[in-house]
């Protein structure tokens, strides 16, 4: 199934390539041009502004729609979930931490300076002196330990008991570009590298049309379990209609880039997004 969005999202900007294209690359271009007739997209439909938050959104309401009893929520922290709650303990900590010294000091402030209270003062004396060891040893601890950041996840699916647990994390791209490739499988392999527990289902969502930029997640090292594509069906279309106008070598099986599609497809590396769609429904029901 195609997202029942998809088309709505597609337009074309003021020089007459599709809102998928990279204008720099000539193979972006005629890709999304292909794709953009496999869905039925009229030329010359105005692009959308911020095409890739309306994708998101559009996604997040859908989903949201097919499984009301779940917690579906845009650009979450993953901090904020059960599995990884405990890498913003000791931050938090950091922050509040000040220690006794300051409160000491004013307890000896207040006591009076005579002879019957000097063993009291001389205890508080040593206490304060211990306060800014340990709180030197703090300080020390904070400037030492590292900062793991984790990005917002841009779509996610979680449970309500256990409380915020994570479930299914979605990083949503309209289209893909090295950069962005790169920053899914970071944030993936952070996920399973930080997590306490349960791996949540962790995955792209896109509209890149092309193979090789696909492949650079598709192909990846097991961060990222996936991709959701949200058209599929008429990206297969393409590259069959894209194959038809180039020189294929005789003997050669097909076309290079379709052929490396349908490979990533039937290893369920590139997933359709009625298969996600049957990813969210598989999940157990709460009342």
């Amino acid at each position: 199934m195609t997202a029942p969005f998809a088309a709505d999202l597609c337009g074309y900007r003021p020089n007459g390539n599709p809102s998928t294209s990279d204008s720099h690359d000539p193979g972006s271009i005629e890709w999304g041009h292909a794709l953009f007739a496999a869905l039925g997209v009229v030329p010359g439909t105005t692009e959308i502004p911020q095409v890739g938050s309306a994708m998101e959104k559009r996604a997040a309401a859908h989903l949201t729609s097919l499984r009301p009893d779940l917690m579906l929520a845009q650009s979450r922290p993953a901090l904020e979930f059960d599995q990884y709650r405990h890498l913003n303990v000791f931050r938090q900590f950091g922050k509040t931490y000040r220690g006794p010294a300051a409160e000491l000091d004013e307890a000896l402030d207040e006591l009076p300076s005579t002879p019957e209270f000097s063993s009291v003062r001389d205890h508080i004396h040593a206490a304060i002196a211990a306060a800014q060891q340990d709180h030197q040893l703090v300080v020390q601890l904070q400037d030492t330990m590292p900062e793991e950041s984790l990005l917002k996840i841009d779509i996610t699916v979680a449970a309500p008991e256990p409380i915020d647990r994570l479930l299914i994390g979605l990083s949503s791209k309209w289209t893909l570009r090295t950069d962005r490739a790169q920053d899914c499988v970071s944030q993936g392999s952070k996920l399973v590298n930080h997590r306490r527990g349960h791996m949540p289902h962790y995955a792209v969502l896109t509209m890149e049309p092309r193979p090789s930029m696909l492949k650079l997640i598709a192909y990846g090292s097991g961060a990222v379990d996936c991709i959701y594509h949200i058209a599929l069906p008429e990206l297969q279309q393409a590259a069959m209609q894209i194959e038809s106008t180039k020189k294929v070598r005789a003997g050669a099986p097909g076309w290079p880039p379709r052929l490396m599609l349908e490979r990533m497809i039937a290893q369920g590396r590139i997933r359709s997004y009625q298969q996600l769609v049957d990813e969210v429904l598989r999940l157990p029901r709460w009342s």
